[in-house]
């Protein structure tokens, strides 16, 4: 019996290591983009983009944001579409949106491998961001199949 159940949680270490949540600090892997840096990967590029990433890894909600080089931007999530603005401020990627229902901000962005974070500037960049829930979304180029969750486990 004790044979058994160690050999199932040896099988399971490899789904465990790569299961990603949000309260995963990913910064240790990872390099934070400067302004020119975000400029250069965001301006027009489509994002496949993920959030509510539970223990088990896996993404409850998914958008598309399709980033053009005037600042404009389309955003998409369950079928509804949203027109707004994204830029640069201080090193953040922010955006904009006229409706109410989508609210706005700027985050810090980090690469992890062709994988963007996404923190928001509202939370104190600190030393230590443990136990508390990290990034708010993470995105890929579109058509891309995110490789990042082996780097980070």
């Amino acid at each position: 019996m004790f044979r058994a159940a160690l050999l199932s949680l040896v099988l399971l270490m490899p789904a465990l290591a790569t299961a990603q949540s949000q309260d995963t600090d990913i910064r240790p892997f990872a390099n934070q983009l400067d302004g020119e840096q975000i400029k250069t990967v965001f301006s027009d590029v489509t994002m496949d983009g993920a959030y509510n990433f539970g223990r088990n890894g896996k993404a409850q909600s998914f958008y598309i944001e399709k980033h053009r080089p005037d600042g404009t931007l389309t955003y998409e999530e369950d079928g509804d579409v949203q027109p707004g603005r994204w830029f640069v401020r201080k090193n953040t990627l922010c955006f904009m949106y006229p409706s109410e229902r989508m609210s706005g901000g700027c985050f810090r962005v980090y690469q992890v491998k062709n994988c963007f974070y996404f923190y928001s500037d509202r939370l104190r960049l600190r030393a230590d961001e443990l136990n508390t829930d990290f990034w708010t979304a993470r995105a890929v180029r579109e058509g891309e199949p995110p490789n990042c969750e082996a780097a980070i486990s």
